[in-house]
């Protein structure tokens, strides 16, 4: 019996089932107009891909979408189950498999229920509809006359037909019909309801769900040598003392990518530790050419681009008023380190792997190892959530290096956190430059907004772009480049993503970007990407723009917002925080302990969620430590599948973005990132956590929007808000480090 097999029975793939059609398609599709297919389905036709029926009357559902921790397969199941008026606890529920599954890229950018469970729901719809045909004219009745209840069809006369006896009568390889026409979402039904997390009971129970628990019969454990910079490159090392290590297996050098195999993981590590510091290695140049981060990133050459320009007729201003925003290098900092599975069958290859996106990672492996894309098979596991573009992908390279010398043994490869942290991809410094002109009464008359960032999307299999982005595929003999790196266009944009201002009552904006394509530190997607720093900028410069004014910060908001549905979240969760504003008075006198409430509102993208936050925060004007009290949020997502799921992400978020505004920031030495624990890079603890609560604005009659992506930004706006509140002082850097905020309560 084949590993793969095994693997397979014990839940980790989806059995020998057809393989969808995969066709290239844009991830970040603007919102769709009445009647416009969702471009899953203009990837991913055919029916039988995304539903099937057995003889027996069983449903089940694939998507190309994967449970990364936020619960996005419960909801799939409850869109399904929904259109079917089937039990959500009858549907089987299949996730991402290069050999079964719909082509969905990647589970990013809050677009899951949005664009994914969209398609799915007009799949299943097709499907109801398509049986309910075949049972009226089996007996002679009109669809409309039937009902469904537990997948059975009624007539009025009593007939019963089960779906499997209906789908048995009818192909189903065929493409989906786009007119087919959906359930009324607002009536009772699975969409709506908080059902429980489908994945977390085996969680809960210690189930072999995790990649991180797979033992297959005969398997080996891999490590790789790491070098001790990203630019060095591997002179020599002693083989022989290499394979003499306790435990060793086999010894792989393929020119700088230097690993090993061992029948045991303590042996793999501690031989590729001991091999990688007795090797001797070419080092490259420093990094950042010695010079400051914000330094270099001022000096060196950037794409320069108008992205966004609005005119208007505005009061002549009486003052301008210009900020600087920055923020260092920020990592995933998952607790779990990645972790893969490999395994070389008659010339193919089977990676398990918790990436989000097992075809983009299908086709990198395929550009790295120079072998067919149909040779590969990558099947989705799950593993620490990251929700960006940690090392997931990079460790199933390594794992398939390796495996190449394991005589068709499995192979796993786990990361230690150290590896983690030091060789994932970061999230970019950036730099946020702002300027507005100010009439005398205080109103807006312009609008500047200019973001200067490395990539924030480097992700494996970019369409058209050739290369690799796994980055053991740039060590190797025969290296495969990265390719150059671009930035996306707005809307949903990149390094800009929420640079245009939702306040769009100001008149003569200008949005600009000045992008840097080479990034001595390997940058790539975070949640939100630019998302969060561009509104969290955006909202601390209104918020000064209103103290300026002598305002408050709600009625100035108020009075350049156009879009009802972001004045109603603000105002659902100034009232959740039983918050009376008052105009911030700037550099009043110091106390030593001051308190302060701020205010953050985005459109998270500007076309998905709506969310507000207020933040009351405590300030040691002594220390210059920021204590997060109390956090509330409201967010209106459009159609709602699941509050608890929703909630569940906006609150998530929120801590997460507490953590990224507080304490986030990597530091590096010559050659690498040197922030390779929770010591020199901390994260928030259960002991710093605010009180939070938040609040739904359902809108059943409206489409779903993005939402797991929504809270990051103005939770940390209001925070930094808070802040100034507090103490009348700006602190222009993330993050509020006690250093920073001291020296601006200083300046």
């Amino acid at each position: 019996m084949s590993a793969s097999a095994s693997l397979t029975r014990r839940g980790f793939g989806l059995g020998v089932v057809a393989a969808g059609l995969a066709i290239g398609f844009r991830l970040d599709a603007p919102a769709r107009a009445a009647g416009e297919v969702t471009p899953m389905l203009l990837a991913n036709p055919k029916l039988d891909t995304w539903v099937r029926v057995t003889p027996d009357g069983r449903v089940s559902v694939t998507t190309g979408r994967v449970e990364l921790g936020q619960g996005v397969l419960t909801a799939m199941r409850q869109i399904a189950a929904h259109e079917l008026d089937i039990d959500p606890a009858a549907l089987e529920v299949l996730s991402a498999d290069t050999a079964a599954s719909p082509n969905e890229g990647f589970t990013a950018g809050s677009m899951s229920v949005r664009y994914g469970g969209e398609a799915l729901g007009m799949a299943c719809a097709d499907l109801r509809a398509t049986l309910l045909r075949v049972a009226a004219e089996a007996w002679g009745s009109e669809p409309g006359r039937l009902t469904v209840e537990g997948g059975v069809i009624h007539g009025a006369d009593g007939r019963r037909m089960t779906y499997g006896d209906a789908a048995s009568r009818v192909s189903l390889v065929r493409p989906v019909d786009t007119g087919a026409r959906r359930k009324d979402p607002t009536k009772a039904g699975p969409i709506g309801a908080s059902l429980p997390r489908t994945d977390l009971p085996a969680k809960v129970f210690g189930q072999q769900v995790f990649i991180h628990d797979l033992r297959p019969e005969g398997m080996l454990f891999g490590a790789v040598a790491r070098p001790p910079g990203y630019a060095a490159r591997l002179i020599s090392f002693d083989e022989a003392a290499a394979r003499a290590m306790p435990g060793v297996v086999e010894v792989v050098r393929d020119g700088s990518f230097l690993g090993v195999l061992a029948r045991r993981e303590e042996q793999a590590r501690e031989a590729a530790s001991r091999i990688a510091e007795a090797a001797t290695w070419e080092n490259g140049p420093p990094l950042f050419g010695g010079a400051g981060v914000f330094d270099y990133m001022k000096g060196v050459p950037a794409e320069e681009k108008v992205l966004h320009r609005t005119a208007g007729e505005a009061q002549g201003a009486v003052r301008l008023h210009r900020a600087e925003y920055r923020r260092g290098f920020q990592a995933h900092a998952s607790i779990g380190a990645s972790c893969a599975l490999a395994q070389w069958e008659g010339g193919k290859l089977t990676v398990w792997s918790h990436c989000q996106g097992p075809f983009p990672l299908r086709t990198d492996l395929a550009r790295a190892l120079r072998v067919e894309e149909g040779s590969i098979r990558v099947i989705h596991a799950q593993g620490s959530g990251c929700y960006g573009h940690n090392g997931a992908d990079d460790v199933a390279l390594d794992a398939a290096l390796l495996a190449r010398a394991a005589g068709g043994r499995p192979v796993r490869v786990q990361w230690t956190h150290e590896e983690e942290m030091a060789w994932e991809p970061w999230s970019s410094a950036m730099i946020v430059r702002m300027e507005a002109g100010i009439g005398g009464d205080g109103t807006p008359t312009s609008w500047s907004h200019d973001v200067r960032s490395f990539s924030h999307n480097t992700r494996p299999g970019q369409p058209g772009a050739g290369g690799c982005n796994l980055r053991s595929a740039w060590y190797l003999e025969n290296p495969v480049a990265p390719p150059v790196s671009t930035d996306a266009p707005l809307p949903a944009g990149a390094a800009a993503r929420n640079a245009v201002p939702i306040y769009a009552g100001i008149p003569n904006q200008r949005i600009s970007s000045h992008f840097l394509p080479e990034a001595p530190i390997r940058t790539s997607a975070l949640r939100t990407l630019g998302g969060y720093f561009n509104a969290l900028c955006g909202d601390l410069f209104i918020e000064e723009l209103a103290a300026l004014a002598g305002k408050d910060p709600v009625s100035y908001r108020l009075a350049n917002l156009t879009d009802p549905r972001l004045a109603e979240v603000l105002h659902r969760a100034v009232r959740l925080s039983g918050w009376t504003p008052e105009a911030v008075r700037l550099a009043p006198a110091l106390e030593p302990v001051m308190t302060g409430t701020g205010l953050g509102l985005s459109r998270y993208k500007n076309t998905d969620c709506y969310v507000a936050v207020v933040a009351r925060v405590e300030v040691d004007t002594r220390s210059g430590e920021v204590r997060p009290l109390a956090l509330w949020a409201a967010v209106d997502a459009g159609r709602v599948v699941n509050p608890d799921g929703l909630r569940n992400q906006v609150e998530g978020g929120m801590v997460q973005s507490t953590s990224w505004t507080l304490m986030e920031e990597g530091h590096w030495n010559a050659h690498r990132i040197v922030s390779d624990n929770y010591a020199d890079y901390p994260i928030l603890e259960f002991p710093g956590l605010p009180r939070i609560e938040s609040a739904i604005v359902d809108r059943p009659d409206q489409p779903p929007l993005g939402a797991g992506e929504g809270s990051q930004a103005p939770t940390g706006a209001a925070i930094a808000n808070a802040v100034l509140a507090a103490t009348g002082r700006r602190v222009p850097e993330i993050p509020l480090t006690p250093e920073r905020v001291r020296a601006a309560l200083l300046a």
